[in-house]
């Protein structure tokens, strides 16, 4: 990405693992972080790269995270893109190999390339969900509509669904709605619709605005494009991601936790008469 003079005073050049290329010119650079030295770095350096030589705009950079980085070191990465969509970037995260745990993935980069190579390793997979990430669903209000890359960006929606709901205008937008699948985090033992967990909200390379999804522009969408689907959210998140999909209220002992959560939301969320069905993070991520 650097010239190599620049390169040479610098120290340092980033560099992708991959690197593709559609036919109408755009490249997505895709750096795996895949070991649980600093995930950071690589993301420094592609965004103080692009204060010297801007990322050409229809470009885009991708970090692929494996479960063998610790979740502090991942979120600090994933809290890291926005940084780098604020200087002008196109920039993403996402899992890496999200089906593996740590230990398999520590087993697999000691692995020689041939022996690698006999593990079968789902290579258009991964592809396929660096490319998920990267497209946007659809524009709207200057804001890409993209499906969630992270866990973290999805756990920050789960977050936000709660902030909206407890004003007045989130309240009145939202009214009353029936809902199957809901988000569910282990750690406060909050719930949230999967669709609104799904999908972010990209601003405008350089803006400060942050990504999560809103009451109010889910509301706007929801019912009104086809393009913003719900099918689509769980199998994004189920496949893609690896959210574990657990149904009936005894489900992973989340029944108490999900009583008292309704109770508190009833007058906001109908379940559907089918009963609750819950996406928790893959195990490696709790």
């Amino acid at each position: 990405m650097l010239a190599p003079e620049l390169a040479s005073l610098l120290g340092y050049a980033p560099r992708a693992d991959v690197l593709l290329e559609r036919p109408d010119g755009r490249r997505i650079w895709i750096e795996f972080e895949i070991s649980r030295a600093d995930p950071v770095a690589n993301h420094a350096k592609f965004a103080t790269a692009h204060l010297f030589q801007p990322q050409p705009p229809q470009d885009a950079f991708v970090a692929m995270v494996s479960p063998h980085v610790t979740p502090g070191r991942r979120n600090l990465a994933a809290n890291t893109i926005a940084l780098m969509r604020r200087v002008g970037m196109a920039a993403f995260q996402t899992v890496l190999l999200p089906q593996l745990n740590g230990t398999d993935i520590k087993r697999l980069n000691h692995l020689d390339r041939t022996t690698l190579a006999r593990e079968h390793l789902p290579v258009r997979e991964e592809v396929e969900r660096a490319l998920a990430v990267v497209e946007p669903v659809l524009t709207m209000h200057e804001r890409r509509i993209h499906l969630a890359g992270d866990i973290l960006e999805v756990l920050l929606n789960l977050q936000q669904w709660h902030v909206d709901l407890a004003t007045d205008a989130g309240r009145q937008a939202w009214g009353r709605r029936t809902i199957t699948y809901f988000v569910v985090d282990p750690r406060s033992e909050r719930f949230a619709p999967a669709k609104f967990c799904a999908y972010t909200a990209v601003p405008p390379p350089g803006t400060a605005a942050r990504s999560e999804m809103t009451v109010e522009l889910y509301v706007t969408l929801d019912g009104t494009d086809g393009r913003f689907d719900g099918y689509k959210a769980h199998t994004h998140l189920t496949r893609r991601l690896a959210f574990v999909e657990r149904r009936g209220l005894e489900a992973a002992g989340l029944a108490d936790a999900f009583a008292r959560w309704l109770d508190a939301q009833k007058e906001f969320v109908i379940v559907h008469r089918d009963g609750p069905v819950f996406l928790l993070p893959p195990a490696w991520w709790r």
